[in-house]
């Protein structure tokens, strides 16, 4: 008896969605760090005030979206305690990779994302009792492996630095993990979910912006006549005197684009497949970043 040939993904169907999703977060990820690297480069190196721009600007977007009835809210409401533990989760997970960068090498700030992969599977197994197969561990075993070796370079360890970095991993795997249960927990899609937070992540990220970037808090953030140069207060003098560089707004409204675009397809990829299959899907994200940095922005 001839069997049948196994029937090609659609579109429509969850593993062609979940490849768009991939292709579509790998692109736009990879595109965003570009786009940001060059907010940065312009002065404006503030990430939480950035988050708080791209959050709001995806409050805004799903509001106009219901308003013009192109977006169904989801039939079981997500809990407000729910929505903020998410929320906060992601924010932290923002924030503490970027101090843990700060306070390390880069070196150890690449091994503290390969860790993350594991932790997710401890947690999946010993908190939700999600198995994974000897199989799908010994290939993850060796993609770990691979990316290692062709990332991490100097792994300059300093106590501080040790424990931003663990909070970063779990503040990490847990955001990535509620993201696919509560999409099954509520019975909502990732965009539902994206919209569901969305307002948690603004107001967490902006209370974290007017306590971190807002004011100069160190001695080295003064210039020569001690005065506050390095904060997002003093940029935005210095965007109002005309003394930054044209198209600032721009990029940043485009980074606010690509960021609606990189969360909604986090969102259904961890929906329609596992915090796994991101995790590994971003270090083919991280592949793609370090050959768009040596080609759009080429060592002296």
């Amino acid at each position: 008896v001839a069997r049948s040939a196994p029937a090609r993904p659609t579109l429509g169907s969850p593993m062609g969605a979940a490849t768009w999703y991939a292709i579509g977060n790998v692109l736009s990820s990879v595109a965003i760090v570009l786009v940001n690297k060059r907010v940065f480069a312009a002065g404006f190196h503030f990430p939480f005030t950035l988050s708080f721009f791209h959050f709001c600007f995806t409050v805004v977007f799903y509001r106009l979206l219901l308003a013009c009835n192109l977006f169904e809210l989801p039939s079981s409401p997500m809990p407000e305690a729910d929505k903020f533990k998410v929320a906060f989760a992601g924010v932290a997970s923002i924030g503490f990779m970027n101090v843990s960068l700060s306070l390390n090498s880069v070196g150890f700030y690449q091994v503290t994302k390969l860790t993350i992969v594991p932790v997710t599977l401890l947690i999946n197994f010993y908190m939700y009792t999600v198995s994974t197969t000897h199989k799908v561990k010994l290939s993850l075993l060796i993609l770990l492996a691979g990316v290692g070796i062709a990332t991490v370079s100097d792994v300059d360890l300093r106590p501080l630095g040790l424990a931003f970095g663990v909070l970063a991993v779990l503040s990490t795997a847990m955001f990535q993990i509620w993201q696919g249960t509560k999409q099954k927990e509520y019975g909502m899609s990732g965009t539902q979910l994206q919209y569901s937070v969305s307002f948690y992540q603004a107001l967490s990220s902006c209370g974290l912006s007017l306590a971190v970037e807002s004011f100069c808090l160190a001695p080295q953030q003064l210039d020569g006549r001690g005065e506050c140069s390095d904060s997002t207060m003093a940029f935005l003098s210095q965007w109002r005197a005309g003394r930054v560089p044209d198209g600032i707004v721009g990029t940043i409204l485009a980074t606010c684009f690509l960021a609606l675009l990189v969360n909604w397809c986090s969102f259904g990829l961890i929906g329609k497949t596992s915090p796994i299959t991101f995790q590994v899907v971003g270090h083919a994200k991280t592949c793609l970043v370090l050959i768009g940095g040596d080609v759009f922005f080429p060592p002296p």
